[in-house]
């Protein structure tokens, strides 16, 4: 393999795993800069910019991936990426000739996964809802109230769903856990 696609290869396997599968392009400075600190953040949105002209990165529907074609290589520990050494990358050429197909592929691969996130977002804000209409019916308390008291633990909380606190708020007015479990479950 030749020594420039040692190198972006190196980049791309730390920039993609398993955490971040979906990363856009400002995630992708923002992990460049400040996460691994490896350029500022004017350099980063260099390096992108230069490396999606160049066919290393794909973008589809806002989602960055590498290139299909790219081996991408585990680093040594402590490799830094060398900024000069990727801005004079050139354009990338694949040395497997894979087809459009494969790339079209991957890309509807990605694709799906949009809409299922919004499908999901549905279906919670829905479950939610009908969570606070039974706690409110059942309770003795207004809709409202359960919105306010379930707002309120949230921010008591922290990083928590607002289901999760209308679930706490039936607890403690004693309501039946199981079917509380069985609207979340839909």
């Amino acid at each position: 393999m030749n020594s420039d696609y040692t190198e972006i290869s190196k980049l791309l396997f730390s920039s993609f795993n398993n955490n971040l599968p979906n990363i856009n392009s400002e995630d992708m400075v923002r992990l460049w800069s400040l996460e691994l600190q490896w350029f500022n953040p004017a350099d980063s949105n260099l390096v992108l910019s230069h490396l999606l002209h160049n066919d290393w990165l794909l973008e589809s529907m806002n989602i960055l991936y590498p290139n299909p074609n790219l081996e991408l290589i585990s680093p040594t520990l402590g490799w830094q990426p060398i900024l000069r050494e990727i801005l004079k990358l050139p354009r990338f050429k694949p040395t497997n000739n894979a087809s459009e197909k494969e790339i079209e592929k991957f890309v509807k691969i990605i694709t799906p996964k949009k809409t299922d996130e919004s499908e999901n977002l549905e279906s919670v804000e829905s479950k939610t809802m009908s969570l606070i209409n039974y706690v409110s019916k059942n309770s003795g308390l207004t809709s409202r109230e359960v919105v306010r008291r379930s707002q309120r633990k949230r921010k008591a909380l922290g990083p928590i769903t607002l289901w999760l606190c209308v679930a706490l708020l039936a607890r403690e007015q004693g309501l039946d856990m199981v079917k509380i479990i069985q609207i979340i479950d839909g």
